[in-house]
């Protein structure tokens, strides 16, 4: 390191401002608008803003305007400011939801009015953090239903040129691409808007979606092709060195400037400029520089995933993988040096007796196969090892972002990366040819179509191994820092010269890494009741390892099963539901179960599903039936539960009370599944959406008792929960799934202070995000996500 000072003050660096995010200076998630600002605008939502268009999305149904440079008028309050006169605060950059679509630009300066908030935090464990991944483009506010007021004459010709160019480009690979048309866009333009929600997600889970994204697989590939294109026609090293950097700096404009496109274009930067200044290229030096650069235009990106995973990507290829080939002794067995090794690396894998028959078979020229089959071995050797490398390098970041990581996608990138640069190379050649003819842009195309139509074939392959996918959990930080101090122990170990042992000393070491790593804290029996919005979602865990989810849906968020009920499971590291209950068939109870179960009829889901649980309904709605022959079509079996039935799990018993013997299913609400939760003395009632008419049927029939948890009926709705049933079950605890933005009025006001006579303590998921309830001998705590320093 000290040969590398670059690195050092880049680690120095990165440390300072995790120090100074933990002591609360707003350098990586804080919001740069003092704090009277941001409540005048919680206050006053429906502002005017003005800014200047750096880039526009749209669908068919609606239309996202991107502004920098963007103020709003403040007004202060009174006795707030000597003058009290209207001022023009800078809100840095926002996004823009237009009501309808408009022609604006790129470098047009607008004027729009709309409801001016806050980007969404992270609301359950596991889900995407979309404040800090708009913090890191200088997004702190979303302006939505807004309205075009004025908008200037003049633009910016180059940067709509830019846009309309990667358009075109787009349309162009539409036309020649066929089916993997959305594939050749996110590889050659790097952008996933006409990519199939199911590819990517298949891609992801085969652990090669990094071939989707920009990268400096694809720099290097276009950059120096452009470079020794370039050299050979004469022009000389400055002015190709030159002419490539501007070309490659155009491209990483054009295709939307993600991290791993700006961290890449950094690199074949400094890559010239030493071919130009006759200096070594140092892939270390140059890492640290494009990560300073980053950070110093917004220190968000310490905590961005794709930063991370980019970066450590590149250090894994450029710092692990050479102290692993120099300890293995590849390199030189690679490029031929050693013949006599080659012939011992056969002598020792192909085994005396096969070596005997090529003896006979092939007689003097077995010398020569030998050296063949050798270096090949080796060749494969160095590339697992270098996948190897790479992947324990990555695996910290993937846990603690995803909770998972991609076994298979370790022999699948020995595959895949050989061959991306075919697919990337078809792709722009096919793309230029395209231009002038979509018929030859088809056939120079087809190489890249073939090989992309052979990675879906192959992660759909993947999908069905068992042990493609390895859930753990995310980490702790703690884990992290001793995982990369281990680790970097291990790689120092592997550099130095001595006996063979330190191949095992290594070995031990990043084994104990790992351990630590994946080390998990004992569970208690937990309910959690997670922030789907307006609907329900409940995680039943127990410390013998069983889980079960009751209901999963909601009325106004989409993608409830994959993007809040699955993530939050990795996140915990629970790699199987054993069961899944269906309290009654609303959609705010069974969106994101059908979600999952479609994902897991497509092998799109590597968490595994137990069966499903339905209320016994003498005639069933259409939406019960569905469900039902979705589970069947995954291989995952049916019961019905009615009233008396019990399912027991080691220690935790659930007891179903309702619906009754004879429901029909007419009012799915009345008639939904109710179920005790037992675990040892731990006494929960979960109540669904049952009203009051079910609630005295229960009384009636003595079903109910004092419990210790109540999950609300009905989201707090003043048709359930009433006093009655309150005086014979009062739970000391209780949560009410609802979201802010609601129209129904929950929670009723009528309710909740119903509750707090009764002695309860009632927590929300739309003011405390996820909940987690956990009992233990010596009680129960109550855990809230989007309480500060209450880790769930």
């Amino acid at each position: 390191m000290t040969k590398r000072p670059l690195c050092m003050v880049c680690l120095v660096l990165m440390l300072l401002m995790c120090v100074a995010d933990r002591a609360g200076f707003p350098l990586i998630r804080g919001n740069p608008v003092p704090e009277n600002v941001d409540s005048w605008i919680r206050e006053h939502p429906k502002v005017t803003i003005c800014g200047e268009v750096t880039q526009t999305t749209e669908n068919e149904f609606s239309q996202s305007v991107y502004l920098s440079n963007t103020y709003l008028i403040y007004q202060p309050k009174k006795n707030q400011s000597k003058e009290n006169q209207p001022k023009k605060i800078s809100i840095e950059n926002v996004k823009v939801f237009l009501k309808k679509k408009e022609d604006v630009p790129a470098g047009t300066v607008v004027l729009v009015s709309g409801n001016l908030e806050r980007v969404g935090e992270m609301r359950n464990p596991g889900e995407f953090d979309a404040r800090q991944y708009y913090a890191s483009q200088h997004i702190f506010y979303f302006m939505k239903k807004a309205e075009l007021l004025k908008k200037s004459e003049n633009y910016s010709a180059y940067r709509q040129g830019m846009n309309d160019l990667r358009k075109y480009l787009s349309k162009v690979l539409n036309g020649i691409g066929g089916k993997e048309a959305g594939v050749f866009q996110a590889i050659v333009l790097g952008d996933k808007s006409s990519l199939d929600e199911e590819v990517k997600l298949r891609y992801q889970m085969a652990g090669i979606v990094h071939v989707l994204a920009i990268s400096g697989l694809h720099i290097s590939v276009i950059g120096m092709g452009i470079y020794n294109l370039l050299m050979k026609t004469g022009m000389g090293i400055w002015p190709s060195g030159i002419i490539a950097l501007l070309i490659l700096l155009q491209y990483g404009v054009m295709t939307g400037g993600s991290v791993s496109t700006m961290r890449a274009v950094c690199m074949f930067l400094i890559s010239v400029g030493a071919k130009i200044t006759g200096r070594i290229y140092d892939l270390p030096t140059a890492l640290a520089v494009s990560a300073m650069l980053i950070l110093g235009d917004s220190g968000a990106y310490l905590y961005n995933s794709g930063f991370l995973l980019s970066f450590s990507a590149v250090a894994g290829a450029g710092v692990v993988v050479p102290a692993l080939t120099k300890s293995m002794d590849l390199s030189r067995i690679e490029k031929g040096e050693n013949v006599r090794r080659k012939k011992s690396v056969w002598k020792r894998h192909a085994g005396k007796k096969f070596k005997n028959i090529c003896c006979m078979i092939l007689g003097k020229h077995t010398g020569q196969i030998y050296e063949k089959f050798a270096g090949g071995f080796c060749k494969a050797n160095l590339a697992l090892g270098a996948s190897i490398g790479i992947q324990l390098t990555m695996l910290p970041v993937s846990l603690y972002f995803f909770g998972e990581v991609s076994l298979v996608g370790i022999f699948l990138n020995l595959l895949v990366l050989p061959t991306v640069g075919v697919v990337l190379g078809s792709g722009v050649i096919g793309l230029l040819a395209g231009c002038v003819s979509f018929s030859v842009g088809r056939v120079v195309i087809l190489p890249g179509k073939v090989l992309a139509g052979i990675y879906e074939e192959l992660c759909k392959l993947s999908g069905n191994l068992p042990f493609g996918i390895w859930i753990t959990g995310q980490p702790k930080l703690w884990q992290v820092a001793v995982y990369y101090i281990l680790f970097a122990g291990a790689v120092w170990i592997l550099t130095q010269k001595g006996k063979r042992e330190r191949k095992i000393i290594a070995f031990v070491v990043v084994c104990l890494a790992m351990s630590i790593l994946i080390w998990r804290e004992p569970e208690p029996f937990s309910v959690s009741c997670l922030d789907v919005g307006q609907g329900d979602g409940l995680v039943l865990r127990t410390p013998e390892g069983n889980c079960f989810l009751v209901d999963g849906g909601s009325t106004n968020k989409s993608g409830v099963g994959q993007y809040q009920v699955l993530p939050y499971l990795k996140n915990q590291g629970i790699s199987q539901i054993d069961g899944i209950f269906i309290s009654h068939t609303d959609q705010d109870h069974i969106s994101g179960v059908q979600e999952i179960l479609e994902m897991a009829v497509k092998k799109l889901n590597s968490v595994k599903l137990g069966c499903l649980y339905l209320p016994e309904w003498e005639n069933p709605p259409a939406a019960w039936e569905k469900l039902k022959q979705t589970a069947k079509a995954a291989g995952i079996p049916v019961r019905t539960l009615k009233e008396g039935d019990c399912l027991n799990a080691g220690k935790l018993q659930l007891q179903i009370i309702a619906p009754a013997v004879s429901a029909s299913g007419a009012d799915v609400n009345e008639d939904g599944m109710v179920i005790k939760v037992k675990y040892e003395e731990f006494l929960g009632l979960l109540t669904g959406d049952i009203g009051e008419e079910t609630e005295k049927k229960l009384l009636e029939l003595g079903m109910l008792e004092d419990v210790d948890f109540l999950k609300v009926g009905h989201h707090g709705s003043h048709y359930s929960t009433c006093q009655q049933f309150l005086d014979t079950v009062r739970p000391e605890y209780a949560v009410i799934s609802c979201s802010s933005t609601n129209t129904y009025g929950h929670p009723s006001p009528e309710i909740t202070k119903r509750l707090e006579e009764t002695g309860c303590q009632t927590s929300f998921t739309m003011e405390s995000g996820a909940v987690k309830v956990c009992w233990e001998k010596e009680g129960i705590r109550i855990k809230k996500f989007l309480e500060k320093g209450n880790s769930m």
